[in-house]
This record gives C-alpha cells, structure tokens and sequence, in this order.
C-alpha cells in the first residue's frame, strides 16, 4: 500500500511537472512544429474542415494557423505575439501545404491518434496534446515502477531524472513525435530487465509495459525504432543466464528486435533526415569522407552534451540554457556513473560497449552521409534515448552481480540529497528561461510585462512555480525512496537476495 500511494504522489508530480512545461511555450515553440501540426490535422485523412486533399499527392490543406505558428522561430527576440491577436481564438483557413506528412516521411501512428484531439481551435488543441502526451508518460513512469522490483526502481528512477532536464522534459510536453520516442526509450529497457528478474503478474505486466513502449516508438518516429532495438539488446545480455527459463523468455526481446527492424526499414524516411535539414547549418564541411568521420568524433561530446542544455537551445534550437544548468546536470550525471562503475563484469560490458557505440556511429554516420558537421541535421534530442539507456545500464544489476552491494542503490544519503537539490535548481532555471523567452520582451518579472500568454489559464509566475514546487517535490521523494531502499541491514538483504537467486535457478532449470 505504501509502494502505490508513492506512486500515485509521483504520478501527479510528473504530470504536474510537465503540464507545466505543456503551457510554458506557444504553439509551434518544437522542432519543425508546423510540419508537425499540419501533420496531425491530416493524421486521420482528409476531414472536411480539418484536413483536405490538394492539388497533388504531395499537397493537403491544413490549417494556416499551424503552418505559420512559428513565426518567432529564428529570432529569439521575436516573442509569439508576432502570430496575431486572434491567433488563439477558434477558427482558421485551410491553406495548401507540402509540409505534412504525406510521403510516409514519418510513421503515421503517432498523427493517427493524436488527430483525434484536432479541432477548430489549433491553440487549446495544442494544449491538449501537450497534456496527454505528459499524462501518458507519467501513467508509464509510475506503472513501471511500482511493478518493477525494488532492486531495478532506482535504475528507472535515476537514468529518468539525470538525463530528462532540460530537453528531455521540454519535448515530452510537446506535441512532436519525440514526445513518444523519448518516452518509449526510458521504459523498454528497465521493463525487460524486470521481465526476467520477476514472475507472475509482474512478469505479465512488465512485459506489456515493453511491448506497449515498442510499439509507442515504431508509431513515432523511424530512427526511435533502432533504439528499441538497442534497449532489447541490452536488456537481454544484461539478464543473459545459461539455463532454459533465459532462452525461453529470451523471445519476447527478439520478437522486439525482429519488429524494430520491420518498422524502421518500413519507414520511407528517417525522421532524422527531415529534421535535420531543418536545423542550423554549419560552414562549409570538408568533403574529405576521413577528415568528416574524424572531425565529427572529435566533436561527439558536444553533441551529447547538448542533451544537458550545454551550446544546444530549447525550442527552435536558440533558447539558450545558462551555463549553471549543464555544468550540474553532467557534475550529477557522471558522478553517478562513476560511483556504480565500482562493479562490473563482462554482461556490463558488453551492454555500455553497444549502447555506447549506438551513441558514436549513428549520429558519426549521419553527419559523414550528409557531409556535415556537429550541429547541424543531428540534434541532441536524437540521442537522449541512448543516453538515458546507458545510464540506466550503469545501474542496473546484471544476473550475475545480485550482491549485498550493487542491488540497492549505491549512493549515500547525503549523494541522493545532493542529486535532488541540483536537479531541482536546474529544473526551475530551465522553466524560468524557457517562459522569459516567450513571455517578456526581456523583464526578469513574467507577470509584469507580458508581450504574450494564453487567453486563460495560470500566469506565467504560477506556472512556474507549480512546475518548479512540483519538480523539487518529486526530487525529494526520489531521494527519499532511493534512501529507503538501501534502509535494510545488510544481512537481510542478503539473504532476500539469495532466497530470490535460488527461486531463479529453480525456474531455470524446470
């Protein structure tokens, strides 16, 4: 009863968390937002008033309200003031557009379903997505970790928290396609983890919790496909046993495999192609295919780094994080890696080798191919998912270090305490710039001089502090929980550990 009513609190902090990141930016504040709600309005084919077919096969009418919405876009003074008075208001024209997703450039389930939420008005349609899109993860965080067995919550937990803020937590309170395959990343791993440590209902429900994020990221975009691909792989060397319970579980995990593989070769083109031609360019690459691959190597760190906020904007890539936030977010972040590296063995290896080299040569493979450089077609939110799974491989134990001192957490109380007071700053530091830079014309004071806002709703300061005060919150019972877990003396854990090994080894060898 304790474990759901945790839960349960989570639940509404994350939703807390990100519904107010769902209302911290305009509509059309994503990545390539027009192509995407254009996208949307003609995700259930052509509805009168919705979406119609044009001209072409190439062409639909969409609404002009989301085909010029991002109007702001490349100017980080211009404010979303610039999309009109009546802009939030109901009604719109249908205008002719080739920027949809018409040529299967993009799966089409995640415009399929999203689409149900389309209507006359594109602003309070926006919204709602927004809030399902934060509702879905945070019903996936909190199943999955009430599930999952005590020895994997910290895993989930951590690699969730360390990796999310500040891109993390902007594009799943959004309504771009990353919104799911980000979501989906963080929970295959972990569920399949729990899947071959546990049996019986949690087994079951594991189980569809996996499959259910597969097919989340098969429906959002072609390249998130690879990353379930990626997560299935880790999951089944890091539970890797030689006895036959392991084989025969060991399908479910291929089965992934085998449909990632189906949904990303069925996919027209990457989503990372389209998105990246929409980014910023660099100078004129060396067209040298060796000088490419070693410039572009040398230059990875940026890359991931911008998950943090280092050099990489939120939004249309130019609303720019201070320095404190990334200078924490990593300080945290490789600290944790570094204090549960003090046990590995070859299933840990093997595991960080893959998901490592995922993070090197898919983005090295694409800049080469586009004769480009870091910073442009490749942008840090394609590589959050490996990131966050690489993290969690770090923490999660293996099959064969069940140990009194890797299966439970391996910080100290002061550690946990510190992660959630730095997460928490950065979080609120994050949510502040990213409402000042649509807010104001540059006041410091949001509710002072506001140039744009919703037509109702919270103020801009209450929505700050409800996802700041909501976030710190969730930091504290993060810390709390991870604490509680390592709470057990030692000797039972012990023997807890055991009883579960020879329960394991008895499966194994039915």
């Amino acid at each position: 009863m304790k474990s759901l009513l945790i839960a349960a609190g989570a639940g509404l902090l994350i939703f807390l968390t990100l519904g107010a990141w769902s209302l911290a930016s305009p509509v059309g504040s994503a990545p390539d937002d027009d192509f995407h709600l254009a996208s949307i309005w003609c995700g259930s084919g052509a509805r009168e008033g919705i979406c119609e077919l044009g001209t072409s096969e190439s062409k639909r009418l969409a609404p002009d309200k989301a085909i010029t919405s991002p109007c702001y876009a490349h100017d980080p003074d211009v404010t979303p003031s610039c999309q009109g008075e009546h802009f939030l208001d109901s009604g719109y024209d249908l205008v002719e557009t080739t920027r949809v997703n018409s040529g299967n450039q993009y799966p089409s389930g995640y415009y399929f379903w999203t689409s149900k939420l389309a209507s006359e008005n594109v602003a309070t349609s926006t919204i709602a997505i927004r809030l399902a899109n934060s509702a879905l993860f945070a019903i996936l965080m909190v199943a999955t970790w009430y599930i999952l067995p005590r020895r994997l919550r910290f895993s989930l937990a951590a690699s969730v928290a360390l990796t999310f803020v500040p891109v993390g937590v902007f594009m799943v309170a959004s309504v771009n396609p990353s919104s799911w395959a980000i979501a989906s990343a963080a929970f295959v791993l972990p569920a399949l983890l729990g899947y071959f440590s546990t049996t019986g209902w949690r087994q079951i429900s594991l189980a569809g919790i996996a499959v259910f994020a597969a097919i989340l990221s098969f429906s959002a975009r072609g390249d998130s496909a690879a990353y379930t691909l990626v997560a299935a792989l880790a999951a089944t060397v890091l539970a890797f046993r030689p006895d036959r319970r392991f084989w025969k579980l060991s399908l479910l995990p291929v089965a992934l495999i085998a449909s990632a593989i189906a949904a990303f070769l069925s996919t027209g083109q990457t989503g990372l192609a389209l998105d990246g031609a929409m980014g910023e360019t660099t100078d004129e690459a060396p067209k040298s295919k060796a000088t490419l691959v070693i410039l572009n190597l040398l230059s990875l760190p940026n890359l991931w780094n911008g998950v943090f906020g280092q050099n990489w904007g939120l939004g249309w890539l130019n609303t720019t994080m201070p320095a404190v936030v990334p200078a924490t977010i990593i300080f945290l972040f490789a600290g944790t890696i570094f204090v549960h590296m003090r046990t590995i063995d070859w299933r840990r290896i093997v595991a960080l080798s893959g998901i490592g080299l995922a993070a090197i040569v898919i983005p090295t493979y694409i800049l080469v191919q586009s004769e480009t450089l870091v910073g442009s077609h490749v942008q840090p939110r394609y590589i959050l998912p490996l990131i966050t799974m690489f993290l969690c491989a770090v923490i999660a134990p293996t099959a064969a270090t069940r140990t009194a001192t890797n299966s439970v957490v391996a910080l100290s109380r002061l550690q946990l305490w510190l992660i959630g007071f730095g997460l928490a700053g950065a979080h609120a530091i994050s949510l502040f710039v990213n409402l000042r830079r649509y807010v104001t014309t540059g006041s410091y004071n949001l509710d002072g001089d506001i140039d744009w806002w919703w037509n109702a709703g919270p103020s801009p300061f209450t929505v700050l502090a409800i996802g700041a005060v909501a976030f710190a919150a969730l930091m504290a019972l993060f810390s709390i929980t991870s604490e509680r877990s390592d709470s057990a003396p030692r000797t039972h854990r012990v023997f807890a550990i055991a009883r579960e090994d020879t329960r394991e080894r008895d499966l194994g060898a039915a």
